[in-house]
């Protein structure tokens, strides 16, 4: 068997990808992807090839998907194709948007076709690229990890990873097989060609095997940074809850981790947040004073645009200028049964009387009330009766240390016109009630499931 043809089919038996499993494998059109087309096709791999046009370098653009899809026609496997517009600024790099916009395009396209799995076609040379671009700029244990053989639980696969990139030119010139070269690739302004062409050939001849030592650094790093992360995969749910345009995070238990761990469960929380590629080591350590020192109500500005902000309780991450609260509301409350508020994850239902003496959570009433009950959002002119004189709410809210986001769903309940309720707050004085009272009871709604 062909060395190539060995170790890409090691490499898929390793990831469990069988033979009938549809793969969608990323071609630009270049040697690499056109090589590991060719490999797959020729293991009996079900294949179909995608290009994605960055709408950058014209016509040659238009080439490049012009002969992928002639190639696919020619290997008689599908050819799918998607144009992105990786000219429009967005706070990245042209290099870092196309990247992030190609991944976008790619996973539209496996799901609209039902495959299983994405093959990309990094080399050696481009993890150890990879490794030293990260270190330069400043990274931790997941940065030199940099380029994982899958990602995604094995959406995203990498079958050329351990072979060079002469490997695979020596592959296709053996078979007489042609591909399309990039001419941006020539452009020595851009990081990644710079190193390609001068740096690495540097260190090649200073130490030689110093390409493969710098991808076997990143093997090393995936499995310390394995070690390290643990069990905080499982834990994220619980340290990142989307909600209000952003994450809320676990302020006290993001604290109490050991602080290596803090800023690892840092880093995977940025990656859900598209943060993951844009945070160097000077980020990561700013996030962290954050968390450790800052006050309620501080900001903390973040790369693309994104911001942190203190609660009392949680910190918030996401877009300025804060989280999307739910909105005011007002409805008249039925006077049995129940009513949910999702929004504010609170259900009101009606119960007969049992307690002597009813708690804050609960609000007695005679047998059914004779004059209407409303709940609503609270106003910051809200005042209501309590410890025989009339108090402001919002000096009540803050007496009690609500957060921001406690506020936002708070809850109020009118009779008649006159606050008689807040539930989990305070309720107004109490008032002679018949032999055969009810309470209305206040109760916190499960969180939906969440898919992350």
């Amino acid at each position: 068997m062909d060395p190539l043809h060995r170790e890409v089919a090691r490499f898929l038996r390793a990831h469990d990808v069988r033979r009938d499993s549809a793969v969608l494998v990323a071609v630009s059109g270049g040697a690499d992807s056109v090589a590991l087309l060719h490999v797959l096709v020729a293991l009996g791999q079900r294949v179909a090839a995608a290009h994605v046009h960055h709408g950058l370098r014209g016509a040659d653009a238009d080439a490049d998907m012009a002969s992928v899809a002639v190639l696919a026609h020619a290997l008689g496997v599908r050819f799918a194709g998607a144009r992105v517009d990786a000219a429009a600024r967005d706070g990245r790099s042209k290099e870092a948007r196309a990247r992030g916009l190609r991944y976008e395009a790619l996973e539209q396209l496996r799901r609209a076709g039902g495959y299983a799995h994405i093959a990309t076609a990094h080399h050696l040379e481009d993890q150890a690229e990879t490794v030293l671009l990260r270190a330069v700029r400043g990274t931790g244990i997941a940065g030199l990890a940099a380029i994982r053989p899958s990602l995604a639980g094995g959406r995203v696969l990498r079958p050329l990873l351990a072979l060079r990139r002469s490997d695979l030119r020596a592959y296709l010139s053996a078979r007489g097989i042609g591909f399309r070269e990039d001419a941006s690739n020539a452009d020595l302004s851009i990081p990644r060609n710079r190193l390609r062409a001068e740096v690495l050939p540097a260190l090649e001849s200073i130490h030689p095997g110093a390409t493969a030592r710098l991808a076997a650094l990143a093997r090393l790093a995936a499995e310390a940074d394995s070690a390290l992360l643990g069990d905080l995969e499982a834990r994220l749910d619980r340290l990142a809850e989307p909600a209000d345009g952003g994450l809320w995070l676990s302020h006290a238990e993001l604290l109490a981790l050991e602080p290596g761990r803090r800023r690892r469960a840092l880093l995977a929380i940025a990656a859900r947040a598209g943060l993951a590629s844009a945070l160097s080591v000077a980020h990561v350590e700013r996030i962290d004073a954050f968390l450790r020192s800052a006050s309620p109500g501080q900001f903390l500005s973040l790369p693309r645009g994104l911001t942190l902000l203190r609660d009392r309780v949680r910190v918030w991450l996401g877009p300025p200028p804060g989280p999307r609260f739910p909105g005011p509301v007002s409805v008249a409350l039925p006077v049995e049964g129940a009513l949910e508020f999702p929004e504010r994850g609170l259900r009101l239902s009606w119960h007969a009387c049992v307690a002597p003496d009813p708690p804050a959570r609960l609000l007695r009433l005679p047998a059914r009330p004779d004059e209407s009950l409303v709940a609503r959002s609270p106003t910051p002119t809200d005042r209501i009766f309590s410890r025989g004189r009339e108090r402001r709410l919002k000096e009540l809210f803050a007496s009690a240390r609500w957060s921001r986001e406690a506020q936002a769903r708070a809850l109020i309940i009118e009779r008649g016109g006159e606050i008689v309720w807040v539930p989990g707050l305070l309720r107004a004085e109490a008032r002679e009630c018949d032999a055969s009272p009810v309470e209305l009871r206040a109760a916190r709604l499960p969180s939906p499931p969440r898919n992350c």
